[in-house]
């Protein structure tokens, strides 16, 4: 068992202001809360979307440092967590291995992380956090087809707030965050400073050389914001992020035959790492003049992955492999949306559009060092063009009876080329996309405290590039896969807002899914539109109150994602010959059947818990 214990230092007046928040706050009722799920200040609880929502005092209560932890806590949710490879699976839907970019959409402040190794990172000085689940194609565009995860940073205001927490554990494991934001003009100008740092020694040993920091890592990261509100009607923010990771990466181990080791070893002669690098920059601006909002939102985004494998993992001096990978991306991204205020109306509505530039390189190399040869080394350049226009509209009946439609257009143009100065080939291809992606849904209020609903919307996982492999132009690209989300759930409060309850049940199918298979000529993995699948199953969310200071929250979700259709080329049981296998009836990987959690506090007025 992983014992921690920690530290918790707060300067004097977060102290005061804590104790005497929670003092006041001792409520028997839920805390009223607000998400941006649907892009405007809403009740979660009035929104036909099943979604679950974490305040920062929930985040740091349950010590959720990281994407990993954060959908422990969702029921139908998982993550893929992999060295560099974060794949968000939510509802059963997966990509292919070595994807790279994810199903699920990833945003921090309304900014776009793209590329799936980015989106397990530390988490620090956050004011909330998303988990929308089905596709959200409509508002957020491509690569959200089974959900999204919106992060939000804080913010600083006219209150001046700090706090510095620290904690040591075993295996030589710090980390400490801290933070530090309030005016510089009284109600005009404001900067908030935030920053982390975590250390650990890891826990495998590297029995080959007694090394027992092969698996160690290394994390900084750190963030200023700096708002200006000039007037009531103008609210502009520039964020700009930056963290380093620096990792050893020597968990995986042979679970059985002749090269087994036990738990915490490993037998290795590369030492495999993963470094990461990646800075933001992002301008938000916000005008308000109580008839409609102005949102404009401007990025740009950095990241390079620098990564090595140990392919073999053997310390066998006979058959020695590697697979370096180098990945950079550039990201510059642009979205403006103007939005009704009179959210109390008969007619909401929200129109927007948006665009953005990638550049991205894919640099992998497979490494034969006992016999001093490189076997392949494909670079992979890919320009990426997007513009998208969308909207949505919410018109209610009766006072009870709401009835919501949406719909983006979403454009994108790929170019991408490969060169391999090894294997003596480079192609290139381009790649265009248009889809239209509806949403429709309805919902009724049973009474002020019930809503019932029902929601149609389909998603689409963009296609792309074959970058991690040499071959021909004829397998070089792969197409888009597609799903249709349809959704039937209640939403529910009781005694007095002392208690929640909702519960969703969905039915999804999956067009053209993006596998791996061998392909049957050259005998290597590519990726195919080769499969049809469906997922179906229901989640359930409880909150409760009970009495004042005690919280008791649960989530239950089942998910039986299934393969309708699919015929794999694999080897043969003699490793000598290819065939076909037929995997229709069985389960997609990585797609958990049950999926929960139970969680109770009590938080006294002294802020002890």
């Amino acid at each position: 068992m992983h014992i921690k214990f920690g530290l918790l230092i707060l300067l004097a007046l977060a102290i005061m202001g804590s104790c005497a928040g929670n003092a006041m706050a001792a409520s028997h009722s839920l805390d009223e809360i607000t998400v941006t799920a649907q892009k405007s200040d809403e009740d979660p609880q009035q929104i036909p979307i099943s979604l679950d929502y974490f305040s920062e005092t929930q985040l740091e209560d349950a010590k959720i440092e990281n994407t990993f932890d954060l959908l422990a806590f969702s029921p139908n949710t998982h993550i893929l967590e992999r060295s560099c490879e974060h794949i968000v699976v939510i509802r059963g839907i997966f990509p292919f291995r070595g994807t790279t970019y994810a199903p699920a959409g990833f945003y921090v402040d309304e900014v776009s992380y793209p590329l799936h190794y980015m989106q397990n990172f530390e988490f620090f000085d956050l004011q909330r956090a998303e988990i929308l689940k089905g596709p959200q194609g409509t508002l957020y565009g491509r690569n959200t087809e089974s959900g999204v995860i919106n992060l939000y940073t804080n913010q600083p205001g006219s209150e001046l707030r700090g706090k510095i927490k620290a904690e040591y554990g075993n295996y030589d494991t710090f980390r400490t965050v801290a933070n530090l934001s309030g005016p510089v003009v009284d109600d005009k100008l404001f900067i908030g400073l935030a920053g982390l740092y975590k250390t650990s020694n890891g826990y495998v040993e590297n029995l080959a050389n007694g090394d027992d920091k092969v698996a160690d890592k290394k994390h900084a990261a750190g963030r200023a914001t700096l708002r200006w509100t000039p007037s009531e009607r103008w609210d502009i923010s520039f964020i700009a992020d930056a963290m380093n990771f620096d990792d050893h990466g020597a968990e995986t181990r042979f679970l059985n035959g002749p090269k087994k080791t036990e738990p915490h070893e490993v037998r290795r002669d590369t030492d495999a790492y993963l470094k990461q690098d990646w800075n933001s920059q992002t301008l938000r601006i916000k005008y308000d003049n109580n008839d409609f909002k102005v949102v404009s939102i401007t990025s740009t985004l950095y990241q390079t992955l620098d990564k090595v494998n140990d392919a073999d993992l053997w310390d066998d001096p006979t058959y020695r492999t590697q697979n370096p990978n180098n990945t950079e991306e550039r990201q510059y991204s642009q979205e403006l949306r103007v939005s009704s205020t009179a959210y109390d109306g008969r007619f909401k509505w929200l129109l927007g559009v948006y665009g953005a530039h990638e550049d991205s390189e894919f640099d992998y190399r497979y490494d034969i060092l006992s016999s001093g040869m490189t076997y392949m080394h494909p670079v992979t350049d890919v320009e990426t063009d997007g513009y998208a226009v969308f909207g949505q509209a919410t018109y209610t009946m009766f006072d009870r009876l709401h009835l919501t439609l949406g719909l983006r257009y979403d454009h994108q143009s790929m170019d991408g080329n490969l060169k391999d100065d090894v294997k003596k080939v480079g192609y290139g291809k381009e790649l265009s996309f248009d889809e239209l992606l509806p949403k429709a849904a309805i919902s009724y209020d049973v009474t002020p405290d019930i809503m019932a609903y029902a929601s149609a919307a389909k998603g689409y996982l963009v296609g792309g590039y074959n970058w991690g492999l040499t071959g021909t132009l004829d397998i070089f690209t792969f197409e888009p896969e597609y799903t249709w989300n349809y959704e039937v759930g209640f939403k529910s409060s009781w005694f007095d807002n002392r208690l929640m309850v909702n519960l969703s049940a969905f039915y999804i199918t999956i067009e053209d899914k993006q596998v791996s298979e061998l392909h049957p000529t050259i005998a290597a993995t590519t990726i195919t539109n080769a499969a049809e699948a469906t997922s179906k199953g229901f989640e359930l969310q409880v909150q409760a109150r009970p009495m004042p200071g005690l919280d008791i929250v649960g989530g239950f979700g089942y998910t039986e994602a299934k393969f309708d259709e699919f015929s794999a080329t694999v080897w043969n049981d003699q490793g000598d010959a290819l065939t076909q296998k037929d995997y229709a009836g069985n389960y997609l990987q990585y797609a958990p059947k049950f999926t929960y959690n139970l969680s109770a506090q009590y938080k006294a007025d002294n802020g002890i818990f």
